[in-house]
């Protein structure tokens, strides 16, 4: 009797301590796919990559003691799940782990003692996490940016050194900003905004990022000076297209185009090779609605007693004039432009297009130039009345006004002017009102202003859901 109960005894001692011992292979087994299925959701929420989420799972089951390809475990990672009432949550990722050719160790013993075969057994546990949000009380913050647009005179350097230089004008009234992104400190002739030999002006802001110097002047007014600023000017148009033409045997409409004498001219849209040249013996230029690149050499009238658009209409059309070059010629080719000795200028631009606002635009890969360089600049010089609506635009040299009497009015005196440098001389009044009619943007400061406060907050993370 006692032979026979000895082996039985054996046999449930046996059963007894490999059912525990299965059960905790089963909750390590468990704990490691939630591990690993938790990671994972949370790289997938995070938009990474199925590689990645992979490899972040593998990583955790391994930590967690189970690793892909040994001691007869199997890793397998899903995303989406390919079961179950999460196939299509957002984050959700399966995690399978199986351990196969398992058998109960005292079990083996008892079968073998009894003359029986072993029989092995398959362990798998399945965990599926998913992306999982809650709202909970804290500090929320809210940041907002906001531009000013308001500058129309404007410089664009941002080196240490002189941006802006006004001198020799008698009365200067304007409705816009003055803004200078060059970093020259000094309080003198070479400060970022240098203002000299003048009786009145008025303006709505002065700022720099660095220093602001008034020497030999009579009354200036202002709403604010801002000066030594850590912020800097935007630039409306920095995303404005490159012109892009063709080589010369192409792209070219006219080439060296030099005006005959006469009593007027009228010029067509088209690109102008070697530059545009129009000198003396002619009264009247009148410009024709559209686009004018002006590729290889320089923009040049003098000494003519009318400028305009014959066919532009305020809100509709208008003229943009691009200084650029054909690409068979280096950039060194890009020009200038200067208009000098003339009566009366009147010309706006298209309020529509890629070069919506704009009047007059150098290519910005023309080359870098100094507050000094005379060359494949902005310049106009000795006009009476300049009713100029829209943007200059020179991002890389100066824009140079000199005896200019009368530019704009207050009503529709949109013009803009943005430059790498800016130096005016004897030039009177500037607007920027009635600026939505021509499309043109105006530069400003930007601005960030952060707000925190207390309120429910919403915490987005993962958990398992299956």
């Amino acid at each position: 009797m006692y032979a026979v109960a000895v082996p039985v005894f054996a046999g449930v001692v046996a059963v007894g301590a490999e059912t525990g011992n299965f059960y905790r292979v089963k909750r390590q087994m468990q704990n490691a796919a939630d591990a690993a299925a938790l990671s994972a959701s949370i790289d997938s929420v995070a938009g990474k990559s199925s590689a990645a989420i992979a490899t972040d799972a593998l990583y955790q089951a391994q930590r967690n003691g189970f690793t892909n390809g040994v001691d007869n475990v199997t890793v397998t990672v899903n995303s989406p799940p390919l079961s179950g009432p999460n196939v299509s949550t957002p984050g959700a990722v399966e995690v399978v782990i199986r351990k196969s050719s398992q058998s109960f160790v005292f079990g083996n013993a008892l079968n073998a003692f009894l003359g029986q075969s072993s029989n092995p057994f398959n362990l798998t546990a399945r965990s599926v996490a998913a992306r999982s949000s809650y709202t909970k009380s804290g500090q929320t913050t809210t940041t907002t940016t906001n531009t000013s647009y308001e500058g129309c005179l404007v410089a664009l350097t941002d080196k240490q050194e002189q941006g802006i230089s006004f001198s020799s004008f008698n009365n200067f009234k304007s409705d816009c900003s003055v803004l200078s992104n060059g970093t020259a400190s000094t309080n003198d002739k070479n400060a970022s905004i240098y203002f000299t030999s003048f009786n009145t002006a008025n303006f709505n802001t002065i700022w720099s990022r660095g220093s602001f110097y008034q020497a030999s002047s009579n009354k200036l007014t202002y709403n604010s000076l801002i000066t030594n600023q850590t912020t800097k000017v935007v630039d409306p148009y920095a995303s404005l297209p490159d012109p892009t033409l063709g080589p010369s045997s192409t792209a070219c409409t006219y080439t060296n185009f030099k005006a005959p004498s006469g009593s007027s001219v009228t010029l067509l849209p088209g690109t102008y090779c070697g530059g545009l040249d129009i000198e003396g013996g002619v009264s009247t230029v009148y410009f024709m609605a559209g686009t004018y690149y002006i590729a290889n050499g320089d923009f040049f009238i003098t000494s003519v007693n009318n400028i305009s658009c014959s066919n532009c209409v305020d809100g509709s059309s208008g003229v943009t004039i691009v200084l650029t070059r054909t690409s068979d010629y280096p950039t060194s080719a890009i020009g200038g432009f200067k208009i000098t000795s003339e009566n009366n200028v009147t010309l706006s631009a298209p309020p529509s297009g890629p070069y919506k606002g704009v009047l007059v635009y150098q290519d910005r890969n023309a080359d870098v130039g100094t507050m000094t360089t005379t060359s494949k600049i902005f310049t106009l010089y000795s006009l009476n009345n300049a009713k100029l609506a829209g943007a200059i635009y020179f991002p890389n040299n100066r824009i140079d006004l000199s005896s200019l009497n009368n530019a704009g009015n207050s009503t529709q005196g949109c013009t803009v002017w943005i430059g790498r440098y800016v130096k005016f001389s004897s030039y009177n009044n500037n607007f920027i009102a009635g600026c939505s009619l021509f499309g043109t943007t105006p530069a400003g400061i930007q601005t960030t202003t952060t707000t925190t406060g207390t309120g429910p907050v919403t915490v987005t993370t993962s958990r398992v859901v299956e």
